[in-house]
């Protein structure tokens, strides 16, 4: 129980560090734009740091999810354990979106840019490569939703031995601290702090299970 306990407080620190790594990409950034050019210009060293503490996230969240794997296989036997093959499509989606969206993207651009070739055609090449992405981008959000899909249908049903009333003060808990942050925001100016907010959300995959092992000790 203690290894499985481990692994989802791994999950949740991969959580949030990969929250941290948002930070690197987007602080100063205006993320509600739409604007893609607005994610490129992110200083070089700040990538570089993104994508090394997103390497250690990565290994936090594949943690996190083979607790949750391990939960789910004790709480609603050998058949039902197949579907964690969704949320596991969901932490490679992850991966992906960061490294290739969050981190690649804006390093393409910069060398592109030093490489003589005008923004409008390094623009309009991301652009139509993201088109191609969406479905996949879509897929992986879809998979995350069912990985809460799961830890309703655990805490609801009582298979993971917590009360029906936790899965409010977890979400609440990140209700307000989303509201804090946008008050931040608001008081500061500082833009994209609103960025990390989306991985921190991840940490809900992984709070049921640590709970669920904890009290089982």
């Amino acid at each position: 129980m203690d290894k499985n306990k481990n692994l989802a407080l791994y999950g949740i620190i991969g959580a949030v560090l990969y929250a941290i790594a948002d930070l690197f990409l987007y602080v100063g950034v205006e993320i509600e734009s739409g604007n893609l050019v607005s994610y490129c210009h992110v200083k070089e060293w700040r990538l570089m740091a993104s994508m090394w503490i997103s390497v250690f996230g990565s290994l936090g969240l594949l943690c996190g999810f083979i607790s949750l794997y391990q939960l789910v296989k004790k709480s609603f036997g050998e058949k039902l354990k197949f579907i964690m093959i969704l949320p596991f499509l969901a932490c490679g989606g992850i991966l992906y979106c960061h490294f290739v969206l969050g981190v690649y993207n804006p390093l393409t651009y910069q060398s592109g840019i030093k490489a003589g070739i005008s923004e409008n055609q390094i623009v309009q090449t991301l652009e139509s490569a993201s088109l191609y992405l969406n479905p996949l981008t879509m897929a992986i959000v879809l998979c995350g939703y069912i990985t809460e899909l799961i830890v309703f249908a655990g805490v609801l049903s009582g298979k993971f031995g917590l009360k029906k009333r936790f899965l409010l003060f977890m979400y609440l808990g990140y209700a307000i601290f989303y509201a804090f942050v946008i008050l931040l925001v608001k008081l500061t100016g500082i833009t994209g702090l609103r960025g990390g907010l989306e991985s921190l959300f991840e940490t809900t995959f992984f709070l049921p299970a640590f709970f669920a092992w904890k009290k089982e000790q």
